[in-house]
């Protein structure tokens, strides 16, 4: 598999070969284990094979790999012989990652053999089959969470299931399924969840109990509030497995405190029945520290200290003088051997290469870091608990302020991108824990910012001057994206935070030059990736995400710049560092994603810029009507926002575009239109409305706005469209209106009693209502009291209190 790994190219070149190899793997992964297998001599055929395809998969792209493996599993999946059965679902489990898109369109048809194989007779099959569903829940998501009443149901047959290692393999995909569903969709399984959960707790080996802890941190991060009912009974279970001396279950207690800090985080320490455990805990987790030498255990232990001090906030305090210097030692700590690997030196043990558990990363020169990855876990959660004990009690934490800057000082450039990612959030919570000290408790960021200049205290201004340079250098000097976007979203937290002229022209000048870099595509981690010539093409999905989390961090930073700044001295900025970046972001020839990222960067500009977005007005709007008839559901939704926000800017400039623009957004109220995008179209639609009335032909748009309200997703959209016609029935036009009152009203009525809608849309109906009742009561009246019950006690309520 060298040559896969090294130089896909070449070898995609030879489609018949490869199309033979892929097959041939195919079949071999039929192979039953030979009756004198030595597993401590060697793997079996079947398990080599799954490991090449692994790679192909992952190395390849997914044209190469995907058709003669879906060939393979549509005719064994049904096969007599089980062997092959087993084998369709293997090769479903390795291809997983590596050809996640081509596997994401083809879902519809994999996964009923997939749910088929979950009840196949043979325990084999079951568990390859339930090991396959972990790999689709981890890498072919969101689709993958659509069916997810199809998947519960077959999940919950296998935690029954007689053959453990049945039972392990479907915690784990219990597990990666539960981990990213809706509170709202795992509701109606958590009873049955939580019980078949602990009955693998009460009753199964160590490693199926591990796998069933993990899940439990999962459903509990999903359910949030909704795990409440089942903390009574779960909680003594993981008490058990925290303290539980038996080597065979650490890795069980690294589970259970994993989960007991998610619980605590999620359901807050006033929890009646979580806050008596607290201390309790506490206690054993730091026992940890000195009674086993465990970096897992202390990893675990450390992101637990997080999740409870973030719920106790400053009555976290008592606990400092205990956690806070085993954060200290834990990324002090020696990491281990680092080795020297040249590319050219003879490779003798294939394992090492596909191994999930290779946690290497190449820095350039061919040299590799071979360290314990244990170590760096710890090192990263201990980090990251630093940050998250100075926010929860900001007071208690002072002394500590010195030791901390140092730490993260050399955590910021740790060998591990993710560690340096956990130092560069670290340092802004340090940052705003002083600024929050050393600050009136009286004040707020956005009461400061609404005042004035920022004045900094000098404790602060200590920090800041340490902070800034630490968050602006990695543009320059990180090979990492997931490092230098976690410095992008520091550093614009910190400069929302901080407010208008709190942080100085030389680090404002660094700060924007950041975000212009990114934006051009001409960071150091973004020149990195261009330099490598022939890269895996099944990472590309993977680069592809990172470049997305990148851009959207650097577009946060534009509008943070612009508060930060001033919008007059951000002004010209803009418009000489970035609205040429993000136009070139826009251009057709970008990935969908970015055009949607570049676009709502834009918007958020707008909307702190307003009227100072004339002179760009011109160039953007031609981009974002492209972008209104985009096939992606996001790129139409943030473009619908972006033109709406431009109009409001400058109407005149706008003019020109208005025809197609009105157009544009008239396909988006069609019912098969996402709820998100249509909301963003009435939005939209509202602010044309207000800025341009007279271009708007009131008599066909006021009803199809109507008939698109109240809206079911992005609510805030209802200010501006509620606004325009609340604007239109207090200018004397009601005559005009007459024909569209009853609907007025009637949606009125619905808005007043959308408790989640913005109070300042709720209250505008009303007040507007109430003054039309003064003014026409014997027409008003009567359409009144034909709202239900409960939106005229909304309306009384909000009328009663002020609104």
């Amino acid at each position: 598999m060298l040559p896969t790994r090294f130089k896909p190219k070449q070898l995609t070149r030879h489609k018949l070969l490869m199309c033979a190899i892929v097959e041939a793997l195919c079949e071999m992964c039929c192979e039953p284990t030979p009756p004198d297998y030595d597993d401590a001599q060697e793997l079996p055929p079947q398990k080599v094979a799954a490991q090449a395809l692994d790679v192909l998969a992952l190395s390849l792209n997914s044209q190469h790999v995907v058709p003669a493996c879906w060939q393979f599993v549509q005719a064994a999946a049904s096969s007599p012989d089980m062997h092959r059965r087993a084998a369709a679902m293997m090769v479903c489990a390795v291809s997983a990652e590596g050809c996640s898109e081509a596997l994401r369109k083809r879902l519809p048809q994999v996964l009923p053999l997939l749910l088929t194989a979950l009840q196949d007779p043979e325990g084999d099959v079951r568990g390859v089959a339930a090991f396959a569903l972990g790999q689709f829940s981890e890498y072919l998501q969101p689709e993958i969470l659509e069916h997810y009443t199809e998947v519960m149901p077959g999940v919950f047959r296998l935690l029954g299931d007689p053959n453990h290692d049945v039972q392990e393999r479907a915690c784990y995909a219990l597990d990666a399924f539960c981990e990213n569903l809706e509170p709202s969709e795992i509701l109606p399984y958590m009873p049955q969840l939580v019980e078949q959960l602990l009955l693998v707790l009460q009753n199964g080996k160590p490693g199926v109990q591990e796998m069933a802890l993990s899940a439990v941190s999962s459903i509990a991060s999903a359910a949030q509030q909704a795990f409440q009912p089942h903390t009574a009974v779960m909680l003594p279970v993981l008490h058990h497995f925290m303290q539980h001396p038996g080597k065979e279950y650490l890795d069980c207690r690294c589970r259970a405190i994993e989960s007991a800090g998610i619980i605590v985080g999620a359901l807050g320490a006033e929890d009646p029945v979580i806050s008596p455990h607290i201390n309790g805990m506490m206690e054993v987790a730091l026992q940890g520290f000195s009674l086993t030498d465990s970096p897992d255990l202390r990893d675990h232990s450390h992101a637990m200290f997080a999740h409870i001090a973030k719920a106790l906030g400053e009555k976290f305090a008592g606990w400092l003088p205990r956690v806070v210097p085993l954060a200290f030692q834990s990324c002090n700590q020696e990491d281990g051997q680092v080795a020297d690997v040249d590319d050219s030196d003879d490779i003798d043990d294939d394992d090492d290469i596909v191994s999930d558990d290779d946690d290497s990363e190449d820095h350039g020169g061919g040299r590799h870091f071979n360290v314990r990855t244990g170590v760096m876990d710890e090192k990263m959660s201990a980090t990251a608990a630093l940050g998250s004990y100075a926010k929860a009690c900001p007071h208690a934490f002072m002394p500590y302020v010195e030791q901390t800057l140092s730490t993260l000082a050399g955590m910021s450039n740790y060998w591990h991108d993710e560690a340096r990612a956990a130092a560069y959030d670290s340092l802004q919570k340090l940052t705003l824990a002083i600024h929050r000290v050393f600050t009136p408790s009286t004040s707020t960021s956005v009461a400061i910012a609404a005042a004035g200049p920022v004045v900094l205290s000098e404790q602060c201004r200590v920090l800041v001057e340490a902070a800034m340079p630490s968050l602006t250098s990695p543009v320059e000097d990180d090979v990492s994206k997931v490092a230098v976007t976690a410095a992008a979203a520091a550093l614009g937290h910190l400069l929302k935070e901080l407010g208008q002229g709190a942080v100085g022209p030389i680090h404002l000048e660094a700060a924007a030059n950041m975000a212009k870099a990114l934006l051009e595509n001409k960071a150091m981690c973004q020149e990195a990736e261009d330099d490598d010539e022939e890269g895996d093409a099944g990472d590309d999905e993977e680069l592809a995400a990172e470049d997305e989390e990148l851009l959207a961090a650097a577009a946060d930073l534009l509008p943070a710049l612009a508060l930060s700044m001033g919008q007059d001295a951000y002004a010209p900025v803009f418009r000489s560092l970035h609205v040429e970046p993000l136009i070139a972001r826009l251009k057709p020839q970008q990935p969908i994603a970015l055009r949607a990222i570049a676009a709502g960067a834009v918007a958020e500009v707008a909307e702190k810029l307003g009227a100072r977005m004339a002179p760009v007005v011109p160039t953007l709007l031609p981009l974002l009507l492209r972008e209104l008839q985009s096939s992606d559901d996001i790129n139409r939704q943030n473009a619908a926002y972006c033109s709406g926000l431009l109009v409001q800017a400058s109407p005149e400039q706008a003019t020109p575009f208005m025809p197609q623009l009105l157009t544009a957004l008239h396909n988006m109220f069609r019912p098969e239109e996402a709820a998100g995008a249509q909301d963003n179209a009435v939005g939209a639609v509202g602010r044309i409305m207000t800025a341009v009335p007279q271009a708007l032909p009131l008599g066909q748009v006021l009803p199809v706005l109507l008939g698109a309200m109240p809206l079911k997703e992005d609510l805030n959209e209802t200010t501006p469209a509620v606004n325009a016609v609340c604007t239109l029935l207090m200018a004397d036009r009601l005559t005009e209106l007459q024909q569209h009152v009853p609907q007025i009203i009637q949606v009125f009525g619905q808005v007043a009693a959308q408790v989640t809608c913005p109070m300042e849309a709720r209250s505008m109906v009303a007040r507007t209502l109430m003054q039309l009742q003064a003014k026409y009561p014997e027409h008003m009246r009567p359409l009144l009291s034909q709202l239900p019950s409960e939106q005229q006690t909304a309306l009384q309520q909000l009328v009663a209190n002020g609104h």
